[in-house]
């Protein structure tokens, strides 16, 4: 996201000059400081005529703040690229503390590595836009530098940003590789795979998924509408990739997690593929995903790691889906809150409601054993039957023998929901006693 927020007051700002863009420069702004906002604020001053750049990039959400028109001549290089080049300043985390120069101890790493590949990640999205913009080639010579590059060509005042950051943090981030990222942003190529694929995290039995949630204080009915909604996304499995973005991205569920892993692959916030057990989607999310696995020093793709996540997310943002989970006594109430509220799939309809209950109820089975009435039907409701040929049966499934008769084109009312073979949803039975048919075939009103 872009927040535009012109640096009017500062003395380069009211110079007015421009410029012919013919590249980017990358810098970081060399003190403990994650806050763009307090940057905005400090340079924003008549009296500030000491610098003045094109944009920063938050370090707590990834923001970038412009604070120049991206034609405006900046003063952010201490040297000739001021003429060529728009300048962006990555804000760092607050755990760290430089000692002497490029130079600096940290507190806590894996919370200043989940800031740095935060603004890492939101650099290559805003250079990729640029390049664009003003038609510019990543890859070609001079397009795209750092400061430090800037300073070994003559064109840059001697600093050694933002390398020096990537390095102390044992990020395996280059100049090279954040170039080819940026190609990577503009073109939906694949990236180059690493050398030695890091592990793909372990993964959780059905079994222990349901031990974990269990433990979360969920009743059974919660979990198991909670993990119904699980298997209809990913099949339970914690590195599954949406299998549409599978030939587009040029990667499995095993590359792509270890892509994301050994941070080759930069674009794991913002490439819209879901991701995991709960297939997590929006930038945001996927975000606040990688950042965890990183606190937690664990692979992207780790079963628990994702477990853990989940549940933070009910607590923090899902308080109410939550709290039924925690209470239900009916798999289905708990698997459509899970379905309308936290999953938000596209189709919300009920064929698709029915079908995640059913999931649900046969986790509900395995776990706890017998039918759990109340997971599966609350109240009678009314469905329209398109076809003549509709069977009814004597019994919920496939295995009980037809009556004879069909139920013809009309609506019915249901009151009672079965599972049974021959159906993925449900075999429901008829008010008028006449007997039950399959649900797959009907549209619920």
């Amino acid at each position: 996201m872009i927040k535009e927020t012109i640096l009017t007051n500062n003395p380069c700002y009211k110079q007015g000059r421009k410029i012919t863009v013919k590249g980017l420069m990358l810098h970081s702004v060399g003190c403990a400081q994650p806050s763009a906002a307090v940057f905005v604020k400090n340079w924003n001053r008549a009296d500030y005529d000491r610098a003045c750049v094109h944009g920063f990039i938050d370090g707590n959400d990834g923001t970038v703040y412009q604070t120049l028109p991206w034609d405006h001549r900046g003063w952010h290089a201490g040297g000739v690229a001021n003429n060529t080049h728009i300048g962006v300043e990555m804000c760092e985390p607050a755990c760290i503390k430089y000692t002497k120069g490029a130079t600096f101890t940290c507190s806590d790493v894996p919370a200043a590595q989940a800031v740095a590949i935060r603004t890492y990640n939101a650099a290559v999205e805003l250079f990729a836009m640029l390049c664009q913009k003003f038609n510019l080639d990543p890859l070609a010579d001079g397009v795209i530098l750092s400061h430090a590059e800037g300073a070994k060509r003559g064109i840059a005042a001697n600093h050694s940003d933002p390398e020096h950051l990537w390095r102390q943090l044992s990020l395996p981030y280059s100049m090279d590789t954040f170039r080819a990222a940026v190609k990577e942003q503009m073109t939906g190529s694949a990236p180059a795979m690493p050398a030695a694929p890091v592990a793909n995290g372990k993964d959780m039995s059905e079994e222990e998924i349901y031990t974990f949630f269990k433990s979360q204080g969920m009743t059974d009915e919660g979990v198991s509408g909670l993990m119904g909604n699980l298997y209809a996304e990913s099949g339970l499995k914690s590195t599954n990739l949406q299998n549409s973005f599978e030939r587009s991205l040029g990667m499995d569920d095993a590359t792509y997690t270890a892509a994301v892993d050994s941070l080759i692959y930069g674009n794991f916030v913002r490439d819209k593929a879901g991701y995991g057990l709960a297939q997590w989607t929006y930038w945001s999310r996927k975000q606040a995903l990688l950042e965890f696995a990183i606190l937690k020093g664990t692979s992207i793709g780790d079963c628990h790691m994702q477990c853990e996540f989940l549940m933070k997310e009910l607590k923090e943002k899902y308080v109410s889906v939550l709290a039924v989970l925690k209470k239900t006594k009916s798999v289905k109430e708990a698997s459509d809150i899970v379905l309308n509220q936290y999953e938000r799939p596209a189709d919300q309809s009920e064929s698709v409601k029915a079908k995640r209950a059913s999931y649900g109820q046969r986790i509900y089975e395995n776990h706890v054993g017998g039918v759990n009435v109340s997971a599966i039907f609350t109240e009678p409701f009314r469905v329209k039957v398109n076809t003549k040929y509709l069977n009814i049966r004597k019994g919920p499934g496939m295995n009980f023998e037809t009556t004879g008769k069909c139920t013809g084109i009309g609506v019915f009312t249901i009151v009672e929901l079965q599972p049974g073979p021959g159906a993925s949803t449900w075999w429901g039975r008829l008010k008028s006693g006449a007997g039950w048919i399959c649900m797959d075939y009907v549209q619920r009103l």
